[in-house]
């Protein structure tokens, strides 16, 4: 798949859809300040568990897809989450102020955490503005360089609960909601929060890589077993076979 800004190449990652069609904020405190409530359409749920089927879909099989726009970082395509790695999704509308100074406290954060973890990282903004020039505009002026999207269809922010802007949610690979951030916060709260996701994230895919390795392991000793007794069996039919020769001749 192609790469897309500095966000490297598209994963799998589950839709955000419309800010505008949201589900409720979760967590005991309810509407947190700093962030602007939207109506939602949906009963109140656990906190950390997508509602559908419980696996970060909205009822439907596969993870959501989000799609993209072309814009500075971004280009016109899909996005899926969960994928194989961890997801920063930032819900907004270019209207809000707290939205406008959100944007370069998470673009210091992304740029430093990149530096460290890759591609294990994406950072997605979206939005219920259709017009992308005006998007796109807006995108520019307040720095924004990783992958933008606008929400439609099904919605990510219904299945995690997400009700406002600015929400800042951390999803890892098996779909689970870590974080759910409301208001502004700086650069150093969003890298402490993201970070030991990361790391969490690189200890599961090292653990199973080492139990593939090690399964790939018992499988090459099991073959050379059999391969060797199939040796020693061959060498035991060519000794009968020798010594058969040998009466016969005598």
């Amino acid at each position: 798949m192609p790469s897309v800004g500095g966000d490297g190449p598209m994963k799998r990652r589950t839709l955000l859809a419309g800010v505008g069609s949201v589900g409720v904020l979760a967590g005991a405190g309810g509407i947190l300040s700093g962030a602007i409530p939207i109506d939602s359409f949906t009963e109140p749920r656990s906190a950390n568990t997508p509602s559908g089927n419980g696996d970060g879909t909205d009822g439907d099989d596969g993870p959501i897809e989000l799609e993209t726009i072309e814009a500075t970082g971004s280009e016109a395509g899909t996005l899926e989450v969960p994928n194989d790695g961890v997801t920063v999704a930032m819900f907004f509308a270019p209207s809000c102020g707290n939205c406008q100074a959100l944007m370069p406290q998470l673009r210091a954060a992304r740029d430093e955490l990149k530096e460290e973890y890759g591609d294990d990282l994406t950072v997605v903004s979206l939005t219920a503005e259709r017009d992308h020039d005006e998007l796109r505009e807006w995108w520019d002026e307040h720095d924004g360089n990783w992958y933008l999207g606008f929400q439609s269809g099904r919605s990510l922010a219904g299945s995690y609960q997400v009700v406002g802007y600015p929400v800042v949610i951390i999803i890892d690979e098996n779909g689970e909601k870590h974080r759910h951030m409301t208001g502004n916060p700086d650069a150093r709260k969003l890298k402490y929060a993201i970070e030991p996701e990361l790391e969490a994230y690189r200890e599961r895919a090292a653990e199973t890589e080492d139990e593939e390795d090690g399964a790939d392991s018992d499988e090459n000793e099991s073959e050379s077993e059999s391969t060797a007794a199939d040796t020693a069996n061959e060498s035991e039919r060519e000794s009968g076979e020798t010594e058969t020769s040998s009466d016969s001749s005598a």
